[in-house]
């Protein structure tokens, strides 16, 4: 799940700064294969997090100036895991995750199966480990029978497909919850006119059971849950919402409609959220950080259209750049 229970190690409250508000979008199991990354664009001006494991201090948050790793791929989903202290990537050109170490090598840590023979076309999204260490994604489909999926992925690699899933649905964002033993799936439908209809879905991936929980939005996206909260962003709408999952029947609180194109979004271990945003009138992509209060503050904003979003706990901001082959490397503070 997105609060890393993978990375409790780290302690990182306060590390992303409150700044003024702006705000106004078949299994395979695969050998890692080194890739060639000299084309990155900027050296790493950052060494990895120091945790403070000499001193038992907190690591602390460190500036730096933005830079772009080329990763030879179209990258969408993103997780960082901090126990590895390596940066998972969903790769939507070739149906396929990547993994990148802090040596800067780049290694497939597994192959998604690509029913429509044509790689790029079935789309990769979100991606989200559980506590047992695997891996959860789902393949996009663009709304084609026997395309639409979530795929749990071990630790050495092996891709199994979650049965009792439609495979004509639209899924971006997902979040595992340890708690519940559940998947939080944004989900949606596109018809004929173009008119979007979306819900959120669990997802049981032991029983194979998927269930609309709460509907009435038009195109989620983003979803992470932070307790007994979920969080999910309505592309289209331009609108956040948040639910209560202890309710008796959840149902669907505005938390902000001063959003642009809302994406994905991330926790941090402090309990808030990082939230992807596309300010399509500028070209400018902005990440936001929205507290369960629902303060919100800009932490940082380029001329990038962001997808994926990761958290190293501590310093650095990991967004997928649209159409660039690049991730974009951004401080924390």
């Amino acid at each position: 799940m997105k609060t890393r229970v993978l990375a409790m190690m780290v302690a990182a409250a306060g590390c992303v700064p409150q700044a003024e508000t702006t705000a106004t979008e078949g299994g395979t199991e695969t050998a890692a294969t080194t890739m060639d990354t000299t084309g990155e664009t900027a050296a790493d001006p950052t060494e990895a997090p120091t945790t403070g494991e000499s001193t038992g201090a907190p690591a602390q948050c460190e500036s730096f100036p933005p830079y772009r790793i080329d990763v030879q791929a179209e990258p969408n989903g993103l997780y960082y895991r901090v126990d590895e202290q390596r940066l998972y990537i969903a790769d939507d050109d070739n149906n396929r995750v990547l993994v990148r170490g802090e040596d800067e090598t780049l290694e497939v840590f597994a192959e998604i199966p690509n029913p429509s023979d044509d790689p790029g076309s079935d789309g990769l999204g979100d991606l989200d480990f559980a506590a047992d260490g695997a891996l959860y994604l789902p393949r996009f489909g663009f709304g084609m029978p026997g395309l639409g999926a979530i795929f749990r992925v071990a630790g050495d690699g092996t891709v199994e497909e979650i049965a009792g899933v439609n495979d004509e649905w639209r899924r971006v964002g997902l979040d595992y919850d340890d708690a519940r033993g559940l998947l939080w799936v944004s989900t949606y439908s596109r018809d004929a006119d173009d008119v979007y209809t979306g819900w959120i879905a669990s997802v049981d991936p032991i029983a194979g059971v998927e269930t609309m929980i709460v509907g009435g939005l038009s195109k989620p996206v983003g979803i992470a849950v932070l307790g007994d909260t979920l969080f999910v962003g309505d592309q289209s709408q331009r609108q956040l919402f948040k639910l209560d999952l202890k309710a008796a029947a959840p149902a669907l609180t505005l938390v902000s409609d001063e959003f642009e194109s809302l994406d994905l979004m991330e926790t941090t271990p402090d309990g808030a959220l990082l939230v992807l945003s596309y300010d399509t009138a500028n070209s400018t992509g902005r990440v936001y950080r929205v507290t369960q209060d629902g303060a919100i503050s800009t932490v940082a904003q380029g001329d990038w259209e962001p997808r994926g979003i990761a958290f190293d706990g501590v310093s650095r901001i990991f967004v997928s750049a649209r159409d660039t082959q690049q991730i974009v490397v951004l401080p924390a503070c």
